[in-house]
């Protein structure tokens, strides 16, 4: 893993950065939304950051297995 390009690295620390905020903004939706009355007017907005934390992952993943292998 040590063997990454300078590139490589700073696409793996947005990438890594990305997961975190977007964890973040769940946490504090999961938080504040779930269980109100109007929850459900807020589901797409939350289903487009499970997502975004899904594509994401996989880039993360797929950058490091390139490099890796």
């Amino acid at each position: 893993m040590t063997n990454f390009s300078d590139d490589n690295w700073q696409q793996i620390k947005v990438l890594a950065a990305r997961l975190q905020a977007i964890k973040s903004m769940l946490e504090v939706f999961n938080e504040q939304i779930e269980n109100r009355p109007f929850a459900h007017e807020f589901n797409p907005i939350k289903e487009q950051l499970e997502a975004d934390f899904e594509q994401t992952l996989s880039a993360l993943l797929e950058l490091i297995e390139d490099e890796d292998g």
